[in-house]
């Protein structure tokens, strides 16, 4: 398992909340690819703790889907699965349809502006079209609409499901779902900055219906042409 060369956890931070953190970076930015397996001792001295933070780090990844804990304690991280994946693109773009329609009326001029930047820096990508996105994702999504609707059940739901999103989008070796879905970043962004609710949830679905959902297509004929 080669990971990623990093110092040491912070001691101003809880030890399990660093070690978990390293991981589901090294996992969502693809560091840790899918099906490698995880040794508990390589993860021990890349972060330099004992077993039990990484144990405990690795229980909660599994229950987000993105660790399979296996029998005779053999451990990997998650492959990615096209039907699995494409539930879960349907179920988070659904949350966020209902995030982005309440959350615009109380939308501030700064968040307009922060939207504004994160779509031009999303849709002028050319190399790296997968990682642009995924800052769109981060910024727009998380950082204006999740922030300013402020509801903590929401984003505890976002925060457990939105990871493995994120990794496929990231793997993504075709930057045409991207493309298909530069037109709903545009007309969200646009929807949000006049305070229409109801166009900018419409554009939330149309951005997830062509985008996210056109990486899982990808996926689903990776697999069976594999």
């Amino acid at each position: 398992m080669p990971v990623p060369v990093t110092e040491n956890v912070s001691p101003r931070r809880l030890i399990r909340d660093e070690v978990f953190q390293r991981l589901l970076d090294a996992i969502v930015g693809g560091d840790l690819t899918p099906g490698e397996q995880l040794y508990d001792a390589e993860i021990e001295r890349w972060v330099g703790v004992s077993r039990t933070p990484v144990r405990e780090a690795l229980n909660q990844l599994a229950t987000m889907g993105l660790v399979e804990i296996l029998p005779q304690k053999r451990t990997r991280v998650t492959p990615i699965d096209p039907t699995r994946l494409r539930s879960l693109v349907e179920t988070v773009g659904t949350l966020l349809q209902g995030v982005v329609r309440d959350a615009t009326p109380l939308l501030t001029e700064q968040d307009v502006a922060a939207l504004r930047d994160a779509a031009a820096r999303a849709t002028a990508a050319d190399d790296g079209a997968a990682r642009a996105h995924d800052a769109f994702i981060a910024d727009a999504f998380l950082g204006v609409f999740v922030r300013r609707l402020d509801n903590k059940t929401l984003a505890r739901l976002l925060v457990r499901h939105l990871p493995e999103v994120r990794r496929a989008l990231l793997a993504a070796r075709s930057a045409e779902p991207f493309e298909q879905a530069a037109s709903s970043i545009a007309a969200l962004v646009d929807a949000a900055a006049a305070g229409d609710a109801a166009a900018a949830a419409r554009a939330t679905t149309e951005y997830w219906a062509t985008g996210l959902a056109g990486v899982a297509d990808e996926f689903d004929t990776l697999e069976r042409t594999a």
